[in-house]
């Protein structure tokens, strides 16, 4: 390691020990620990790591640092702690390519696709960024001179944050291979080899929708004098579409239809993520602590904001709506969804002209709240794009006449489905949702 990388370093340790100086007098309560693997030949790094991510904390769970002074040492800890749930990893320790090579060994031999791997490099030269992150499967790369403690407890966060969800993958996975070897079992008297394949893809494709369906709402559902009611079809096992209605209290009710980019597994990965998003503001509601899940402008916000910090490669075209069932009111905001909300109003059907952009574009991106005063006997329908490759006009502006026309016909999901000839048994161009909201006052 070269003699400026080593006084930089030691300078940013001596601010990191400046800025924890102060200990706290309060007991510390017991927590349980993320495994966190230190692995670089320079132990002040070491010791300043432990010193600046020591009062760490992130889902409950405080950081148990191991350390490593060399990639052979990597390796023997590795095998002896399958739950490690960070590496910090240096570039140059016994060779120059150490670190590099315990990537590959760590991903190609161990297998291990759920650990997340960050590079802290004092020789940036020595292993270019660009090459490294393209040819190896990291998750961060940084000089150790750019890491100040607020830093590398961001990055910590954010690769805890994407462990946790891999390794919940992961446990379905698993989860999956027992059920295909159940199946493959009962199957072996007749054709071990085909009825085997069969079973591992059908159990797979299967499993893996009714996980996601299992997040859905129920089919139909009221609130007061308000009916909710969905369907989701997806174009392949798993959908990149969303939906969800629920109370948020005793008189606001919460929904919202979401399309994430693409479609297939990566998709669905992402509505996961949207529902625990919504699902943690909600309980930081429940508790009082937060309003965020009855402020459609200001969630989306939020939203868009940790899309874009988390770096998820996908985007969602999302509307959110609150209803005051107690006084009829809809507050709403939209993020790029379309086609907009039909509301219909009697014999009068219009359109909720709502241009935005969807979370997790453009950092600039800004919402707006609406709102609106649900009259007797109205009924507000959302769909997804997917509708539209459905509709027999060739030009959008003649589809939304037609969608508008149809659903004036038929005032019930199902009926309209089957008007369109849609049936869940039809491949489809994309996910297909309707979300339905109707009002029965008298």
């Amino acid at each position: 390691m070269s003699q400026h990388a080593d006084t930089t370093q030691k300078n940013n340790a001596d601010d990191e020990v400046l800025l924890f100086a102060a200990d706290s007098d309060e007991p510390e309560q017991a927590l349980a620990s993320w495994k966190v693997l230190i692995v670089d030949d320079d132990k002040e790094i070491h010791q300043i790591t432990r010193l600046a991510l020591r009062d760490f904390n992130f889902l409950q769970h405080k950081l148990e640092f191991i350390s490593a002074y060399s990639a052979a040492e990597a390796r023997e800890i590795l095998a002896q702690h399958a739950d490690i749930a960070l590496i910090l990893l240096d570039v140059v320790m016994e060779t120059d390519d150490a670190g590099l090579t315990l990537v590959r060994y760590i991903r190609e031999q161990l297998h291990n696709d759920v650990v997340r791997i960050i590079l802290r490099t004092g020789q940036p030269g020595q292993a270019p960024e660009q090459r490294v992150v393209q040819d190896y499967d990291i998750n961060d790369y940084r000089a150790k001179t750019e890491l100040t403690v607020q830093r590398l407890s961001t990055t910590v966060v954010s690769a805890l944050r994407a462990f946790v969800a891999i390794e919940q993958l992961a446990q379905l996975n698993a989860s999956l291979e027992q059920q295909v070897a159940a199946r493959t079992a009962e199957l072996e008297a007749s054709n071990r080899q085909l009825q085997q394949t069969l079973a591992e893809l059908e159990a797979g494709e299967r499993a893996g929708k009714q996980v996601q369906f299992k997040m859905l709402p129920p089919p139909e559902a009221s609130f007061a004098a308000y009916q909710f009611s969905h369907a989701l079809y997806p174009s392949e096992f798993m959908s990149g579409d969303f939906v969800d209605y629920f109370a948020a209290d005793a008189h606001k009710v919460v929904f919202y239809i979401a399309d994430v980019s693409g479609h297939g597994v990566a998709s669905a990965f992402v509505t996961v993520y949207l529902k625990r998003f919504i699902s943690a503001n909600l309980e930081r509601y429940r508790r009082g602590s937060s309003a965020l899940i009855t402020e459609p402008a200001l969630l989306l916000a939020a939203l868009n904001r940790e899309l874009l910090q988390e770096k998820i490669g996908k985007y969602i075209a999302l509307f959110y709506a609150v209803l005051d069932t107690e006084k009829g009111e809809l507050t709403y905001a939209n993020a790029g969804a379309f086609p907009w909300p039909l509301l219909h109003q009697g014999a009068n059907a219009r359109y909720l002209s709502l241009k935005s952009t969807p979370v997790g574009m453009f950092d600039f991106a800004s919402y707006t709240n609406h709102s609106l005063q649900l009259q007797a006997d109205s009924r507000l329908v959302l769909v997804s794009d997917g509708m539209l490759d459905m509709l027999p006009p060739a030009d959008n502006d003649e589809k939304l006449q037609y969608l508008a026309t149809i659903s004036q016909q038929h005032r019930h999901i199902s009926s309209l489905l089957q008007a369109l000839a849609i049936t869940p048994e039809q491949p489809l161009p994309d996910d297909l949702t309707i979300l339905q909201l109707t009002c029965n006052l008298a």
